[in-house]
């Protein structure tokens, strides 16, 4: 899985918390406000995942540029 699908993952899942938060807060359900930390606890990880596989991508970009300009004949 790529980083963008990351990020819309994330994106998702940090929306989803914010609603069950409200609801929560609406409800007063001590049940709920829990499941939303929980939510946002698993999109914390999610967010360490994403900057991991960015990270990892331009990782592998440079090598791949530094490759291609070591294969080149001196000009």
């Amino acid at each position: 899985m790529g980083s963008n699908a990351l990020r819309l993952w994330l994106i998702g899942l940090l929306a989803v918390a914010a609603v069950v938060s409200v609801v929560g807060n609406k409800t007063h359900s001590p049940f709920v406000g829990w499941l939303s930390f929980a939510i946002f606890l698993g999109a914390l990880c999610l967010y360490v995942t994403w900057r991991r596989t960015v990270l990892n991508e331009r990782r592998e970009s440079r090598r791949a540029e530094a490759d291609e300009a070591r294969a080149r004949p001196d000009q």
